[in-house]
This record gives structure tokens, C-alpha cells and sequence, in this order.
């Protein structure tokens, strides 16, 4: 009786890019991170536009305070920036893998970078902005006295002005949400392929 043996040969594994891959994929990459890092200008300007400001009252001897009502605009305004920052990281992130044929680690790292980069950079510019663009025309009103200095005691009412504190963010730390929406928008779109190559054409440079 003969056995027949039969061959088995190993397939390349899919979705190893050489290094001439991982060359060519540098200098798009680069100018991919150029471009969506000074997109932060534009997302510091929206933000600046719609972040709220924090009415403050201010007396004839110099003494300031928020008004109440205006205490929940400091959180209102990071939060703000953080879910701007990280809808900008998560469309460079999906914009970034239509490039069918420069998906692969260098633009992920490329996009992580680049829109914490922006993000900063559109923190950096917002705060910048966000003076200039808040009006800050102080307006005459009258305090109740007996409010105002917190006694029962009634009396004849302080005259203050009320103008807008322009808006601040509470932490630079938000600044990595968009680096975080980037990268799992881009691992997310890889995961749902579920092909070890992302769809790339393989050695297409």
C-alpha cells in the first residue's frame, strides 16, 4: 500500500506590511497630520463661537461675583470643547480609513497625534478668541442690598454693573478626547471589516 504525502505550504500572513510600505505611507501621513492639526484653528473658533461666557456682577468698591444662575457655565463650556474636540477626532478618524490604500499603523499613529495636536491647538486659539468675540458692554443694574450682603437688614439698593466673563476651559486635559475618538473610530472601522490586511491592496505604495 502506498501513502501518499502531500504538501502543505504555509501561506504568507496577510496584512504584514514591508518596509518600503511603511516608507511610503510617512510622507502622506505627514501631510495628513499637517493639515488636520491647523483644522484645531477652525474647531477653536466654533468653540469660542458657542462656548457660553459667565455673567459676573461687579460693584462701585471693586467686589465680583457670578451670578447663580451663571455658575454652571465653566463645566457647560469644557464639556462643550471636549464633545467638539472628539467629534473632530472621530471624522478625521473615518475620513482617515476611506484611504483604502494607506490604511495600516502609521496613519492610525499619524491621526492620533494629529488631532490632539489640533485639539490643542484649538484650545490654545479658542481661549485666544473667546475675549474679542464675547461682549463685555457692562450694564447698569441695582443690587438689592439685604441680597447682596446676606443680612435681613433693608436698605437703599447698590448700583453694580453686570458684564460677561468670556468662556474658559476647566482642563486641557480634554484635549486627548479627540486623539481618542480618532484612533477608535479608525480601530472600530478595521474591526468591522474583520479582513488582517484592512482591505489594502497588498505592496501598493
Amino acid at each position: 500500500m502506498t501513502l501518499e504525502s502531500e504538501e502543505f505550504v504555509a501561506e504568507e500572513p496577510r496584512g504584514t506590511l514591508s518596509r518600503d510600505e511603511l516608507r511610503a505611507d510617512l510622507r502622506p501621513t505627514v501631510l495628513t497630520v499637517v493639515v488636520v492639526a491647523l483644522a484645531g484653528v477652525l474647531l477653536g473658533l466654533l468653540w469660542a463661537l458657542v462656548a457660553p461666557g459667565q455673567a459676573t456682577v461687579t460693584t462701585a468698591t471693586g467686589a465680583s461675583s457670578p451670578l447663580a444662575a451663571e455658575s454652571d457655565h465653566v463645566f457647560d463650556a469644557t464639556a462643550i470643547f471636549f464633545l467638539l474636540a472628539t467629534a473632530y477626532g472621530v471624522v478625521v478618524g473615518a475620513l482617515a480609513w476611506r484611504r483604502v490604500e494607506r490604511r495600516g499603523p502609521v496613519t492610525l499613529l499619524g491621526i492620533g497625534l494629529a488631532t490632539t495636536a489640533g485639539a490643542w491647538l484649538a484650545a490654545f486659539v479658542g481661549t485666544a478668541l473667546a475675549g474679542p468675540l464675547t461682549d463685555r458692554s457692562p450694564i447698569g443694574v441695582l443690587l438689592d442690598r439685604a441680597e447682596a450682603t446676606g443680612s435681613a437688614v433693608a436698605g437703599a439698593p447698590i448700583p453694580a454693573t453686570l458684564s460677561t466673563v468670556p468662556a474658559t476651559i476647566g482642563s486641557f486635559w480634554t484635549v486627548l478626547g479627540a486623539g481618542l475618538g480618532a484612533v477608535l473610530a479608525y480601530l472600530l472601522c478595521a474591526i468591522a471589516l474583520g479582513e488582517d490586511d484592512m482591505g489594502r491592496t497588498p505592496g501598493e505604495q
